[in-house]
């Protein structure tokens, strides 16, 4: 009867504990929590879009702001109001291109919770962007929505300022102009006062060209300067009719958007490659499916007519050399 009596009264211990313990969860409910949520980047560059999460319990507003860790104003102070019944949402802060935001700051969160009020914080850093332009306009194949402009790419390693693109232009479409993002048309360059100068201004005008061609174009956006030259691709090697000393040059047969370019030459066994501009800068080979720059010599294993053609695609260039 003893045991008996013992074990019952273990078990009333043991619910009641439970019944409190549940009590206690469920009070705890009630009290406002904030916090930010672990997905929220710890690194970005500046010049995008910082989106913060945050995990919330009875909650109606706050305070967010993004302090450095240096000390100094706030960055970016917010107050957000925030529906009772959400627990988790979400907002986009567009963190400006600009070097006074480079370096380790602090996501920081101020709520009142039961008349106190709790501040925390979460480290970010802030890092360079990488060096960016973009080209649009009606004689290029992105036409004139900067969403659809072309990504170009830095030539000069030392240089964080010059970029070039190779791209079939036209006449008509009203020529081109320079985007720092593909997002609006803000701070675009056009031409300046004078041909091969830039000026970065709403009143800056359209660069045309004077033919339909394949052209290389660069622009120094510290310089504010530009060059628009016509680019030309070749077969050079034993192979070819002039060796490894000068070019065959190959004819551009394509359209905007559209990159191909072809020649009808004879060939003798031997090799060739392709390289752009009469110069080895650009030289590719190695697999005619996808051709890789400094790639490997193409073997002609035999002499006679070839029709050859070199197409560039997102993906990069291929060629067929077919013979007659």
């Amino acid at each position: 009867m003893s045991n008996i009596f013992r074990l019952l009264l273990v078990l009333f211990v043991g619910i009641t504990s439970l019944l409190f313990s549940c009590k206690k969860v469920e009070h705890g409910t009630d009290v406002p929590i904030l916090s930010i949520n672990e997905s929220t980047v710890s690194t970005i560059q500046v010049g995008k879009k910082l989106k913060v999460s945050f995990i919330a319990n009875q909650v109606t507003d706050f305070t967010f702001s993004i302090v450095p860790v240096s000390a100094g104003e706030a960055l970016i102070t917010e107050n957000i109001t925030v529906d009772p019944n959400t627990f988790i949402l979400s907002k986009e802060f567009d963190i400006p291109n600009q070097a006074s935001w480079i370096g380790e700051a602090l996501l920081k969160i101020s709520y009142n919770s039961s008349g106190q009020i709790i501040e925390k914080t979460r480290p970010i850093t802030f890092t360079e962007s990488n060096p960016q332009m973009f080209l649009v306009g009606g004689s290029v194949a992105a036409g004139w929505e900067p969403t659809l402009a072309l990504p170009m790419s830095l030539y000069d390693k030392e240089s964080k300022t010059k970029f070039e693109i190779y791209e079939y232009v036209t006449v008509d479409g009203s020529g081109f102009k320079f985007l720092p993002t593909n997002v609006d048309w803000t701070d675009a360059f056009g031409k300046g006062a004078t041909d091969g100068t830039l000026l970065q201004s709403g009143d800056a005008g359209n660069i045309t060209v004077s033919s339909n061609d394949f052209y290389r174009i660069r622009m120094d956006a510290e310089a504010q300067t530009y060059e628009v030259s016509k680019s030309t691709w070749g077969v050079i090697g034993s192979a070819t009719p002039k060796g490894w000393d000068s070019d065959t040059d190959l004819t551009f047969v394509g359209s905007k958007g559209v990159y191909t370019w072809k020649v009808t030459v004879n060939l003798v066994a031997g090799e060739l490659k392709f390289r752009m501009d009469d110069d080895w800068a650009v030289n590719i080979g190695g697999d005619l499916s996808a051709l890789q720059q400094d790639g490997a010599n193409i073997a002609i294993a035999t002499a006679g007519k070839y029709d050859i053609e070199l197409s560039r695609t997102a993906s990069g260039y291929s060629a067929k050399i077919s013979k007659n």
